[in-house]
């Protein structure tokens, strides 16, 4: 292939499995508006600006390339704008923008990519020649790097029960998405974008273990190449690519009760009840199949079935819509029912058919409903949003989306008919669905994901946080799992364990099949509700500071769930930690995952407080603990300023008292407090008021400022202070209605 063998990678489009020589002749290079055309061989090649985080290089054996849409990529990246200069180096012409240099040989294809600074992350190698005598075309491009470590990549999804990831099945499934998306420690990011986002790109690992390579389907390649030194500046990277995820409704941070099995009204408010009357916070129920049809749909044949009614209530269960969802809402629990992304009622998939309105055989995955209807189509997402219509005016406050990988962009499709549905019945509404699997770009919808249909096992408990942090580094930001596992009867122990872990993911909420007990927490004996009622009121406790970080989600693309090698990057011992992991840059949290009560728990370089402790560890140590049903090892950072609420038994009871703001010395800290409406898009256009607390470690000042324009019901106006000193607590209570301060040094 002409490579240069001094270096361990190549670019290579590959036809039927061989290649051949590239030409000696130069290739021509025109500047164009866009970036810089090279022709080499029978291939035309672009460089050019993506954004200012990224660089785009697009191969193209059809034509020029034209910078394939896709629903991966944010409309923002389309406008352009940003600033460029062409460069030469050598033999080398190219690009250079803010990001970083992306250069190429014209005339033999040797290419390289280096950040701002000049460093070359993706060292010169060379680009193979490409023959077009069949449709079966396909382009592969080499990534690695020539330094004597093998390649290691975070975050295209859960393809291993590890952070680490040397081999991926590019894909989508019932609790499974992995993307053509990852970041590489050589210091980049890359996001891979064919002509038909539901064939995507697909990569797999030399084995030396220093390449990766990625192999497009058809005739063209566009791979987005971001320098990033860390996973941090992936995930900003990533975030102004694909899209930032808008800040959820605040109700969402609270916990999710799920339930297939509702017999009927009384039930429904029975269970409330319960919840309330055991002081069990609670925000949300989640309705399966019976909230709108009597029985699944499983058994229902491909014409569907007579009577059948996909957009209607079960009036078993629901004989007054409004009324009874108004009801519930009043009592802090809102509606989520669960959607299927095909049809049962035999005239409604007669006409889809008719009007060529189904998903075609052609973009399924094999072995997908006959009766899926293609959301890609907008006639069909005009005609779901009508039926829609009145399921929102009724009430429903989020979708539980399920079983829709029927191919790989169906969950985006979906979402956009359902954000439609929102802006046309429910106008500055915020989005909120839930879904069993996502592609790149779903979270600028409002979208999240579970992990589909795990079962009541310690050892699946024990794999939850990898996928939910292996999807936080794929860009999805809210993600979750049916807590106690979907199938199979946990015991009291490992629900309430588990209950435990799910204080500390981006969304709580619990669910199981129709044969097991529900898992509400009453149904599982006194140690273990007591237990479950103590991690459920945590849970409240830091929604401000969990909301906070969702704010600054939206702004940064910073997840709230991090493993511990994004914050600790230097430190060797925390590249795949993903037992124990971070909310935000301060808490870290190390829930009992074993029957045996007992754990180690590694902690970095620093100070570590026990929560709401005065005692702090030195860190870069392991320790071991020990934690009764109802004990929740969790540590925070030394010079952390935490925002926690009072105990409350739903957020419209928000504010609920005053606002505790924890103190954990050692440096200076800051910490913005975000508060909004909790519902509607008016933060996005500046209702909200932010808090920002500066602690001052050597005055022991705390002095804070109040800025925007939302003055709600729900905003705290008092606070009460503690500072955790090792020489003892110190603690002081002021008004939170104007810019102050406090000294409160230690005793």
């Amino acid at each position: 292939m002409g490579m240069d063998k001094r270096n361990t990678v190549a670019f290579v489009l590959t036809i039927l499995g061989f290649t051949v020589n590239a030409p000696a002749a130069p290739g021509d290079v025109t500047q164009t508006s866009r970036g810089l055309l090279i022709q080499l061989g029978q291939a035309q090649i672009e460089l050019a600006p993506a954004n200012a985080s990224a660089l785009r290089l697009s191969v193209s054996m059809d034509g020029a390339p034209v910078a394939v849409p896709s629903t991966f990529l944010a409309d923002t990246n389309r406008d352009n704008s940003v600033p460029w200069t062409e460069v030469k180096h050598h033999r080398m012409v190219g690009i250079k923008t803010a990001a970083g240099e992306l250069l190429m040989n014209p005339k033999h294809g040797e290419w390289t990519l280096k950040n701002a600074k000049g460093k070359t992350l993706i060292p010169l190698h060379n680009i193979g020649n490409y023959e077009t005598n069949s449709d079966r075309t396909a382009v592969n491009v080499t990534l690695g790097w020539n330094k004597g470590r093998p390649v290691y990549v975070y975050g295209c999804g859960n393809a291993t029960n590890s952070l680490e990831v040397v081999a991926a099945k590019i894909g989508l499934g019932n609790g499974y998405a992995v993307l053509p998306y990852y970041w590489a420690n050589a210091g980049y990011a890359v996001l891979a974008v064919t002509a038909n986002d539901n064939r995507p790109a697909g990569w797999h690992a030399a084995a030396d273990g220093r390449s990766v390579t990625w192999t497009f389907p058809g005739k063209s390649a566009d791979l987005y190449l971001m320098p990033a030194a860390t996973l941090k500046d992936a995930a900003r990277s990533e975030a102004d690519l694909t899209g930032h995820a808008p800040v959820p409704p605040i109700w969402t941070f609270g916990y999710l009760q799920g339930r297939w099995g509702w017999t009927n009204r009384a039930y429904i408010e029975d269970t409330l009840k319960k919840f309330h009357d055991l002081d069990l916070p609670v925000d949300a129920f989640f309705f399966d199949f019976e909230w709108y049809t009597r029985k699944p749909d499983y058994t229902v044949p491909s014409n569907g079935l007579a009577g059948f009614r996909d957009f209607s209530w079960n009036p078993n269960l629901f004989s007054d819509p409004a009324e009874q969802i108004q009801n519930y809402r009043d009592q802090g629990v809102h509606f989520v029912g669960i959607r299927k992304p095909r049809l049962g009622n035999p005239d409604s998939l007669k006409m889809m058919r008719e009007k060529h309105w189904m998903l075609s055989d052609a973009e399924k995955v094999k072995g997908y409903e006959a009766r899926d209807i293609n959301f890609k189509n907008p006639d069909v997402r005009d005609w779901y949003v009508a039926k829609s219509a009145p399921l929102l005016k009724a009430g429903v406050d989020g979708w539980w989306n399920d079983e829709g990988e029927a191919s790989f962009t169906t969950y985006y499709f979906w979402n956009l008919a359902e954000r439609q549905a929102i802006d046309e019945f429910k106008p500055g509404r915020r989005l909120w669905t839930l879904n069993r699997s996502f592609s790149p770009g779903l979270q600028r919808l409002g979208a999240a994901a579970w992990t589909g249909d795990i079962r009541s096992r310690w050892n699946v408990l024990q794999a939850t946080p990898t996928t939910l942090l292996n999807w936080t580094l794929a860009g999805l930001p809210y993600e979750t799992c049916d807590i106690g596992g979907f199938m199979g009867p946990p015991t009291p122990e490992l629900l309430a364990r588990w209950m435990e872990a799910g204080v500390f993911f981006p969304i709580m909420h619990a669910h199981s099949v129709i044969s097991n007990p529900p898992h509400f927490p009453w149904l599982y004996g006194a140690p273990a509700l007591e237990a479950m009622r103590k991690a459920l009121d945590l849970r409240y406790r830091l929604i401000p500071y969990y909301y906070s970080l969702a704010h600054e989600t939206t702004e940064t693309g910073l997840p709230l769930m991090r493993p511990m090698v994004m914050e600790f990057p230097d430190d060797p011992r925390c590249a795949n930690i993903s037992d124990e992991w971070m909310m935000g840059a301060s808490l870290l949290a190390a829930p009992m995952m074993t029957s045996d009560n007992e754990r180690t728990i590694y902690l970095p370089h620093g100070k570590w407080y026990p929560f709401e402790s005065n005692a702090p560890i030195k860190g870069r140590k392991t320790i071991s603990v020990k934690a009764g049903l109802d004990e929740i090892p969790v540590y925070v950072r030394a010079g952390t300023i935490l925002p926690l609420g009072p105990v409350i038994q739903h957020t419209s009871q928000m504010p609920g008292g005053p606002l505790e703001l924890e103190i954990y010395p050692g440096k200076d800290a800051a910490f913005t407090l975000y508060e909004d409406d909790g519902e509607t898009l008016a933060y996005q256009s500046g209702q909200f008021r932010c808090t920002t607390f500066i602690w001052n470690q050597a005055g022991g000042k705390l002095s804070w400022t109040i800025n925007g324009d939302y003055h709600g019901q729900n905003i705290f106006t008092a606070m009460h202070v503690v500072v955790f000193n090792s020489a003892g607590k110190r603690e002081a209570s002021a008004p939170l209605n104007a810019n102050g301060a406090v000294i409160l040094r230690a005793r």
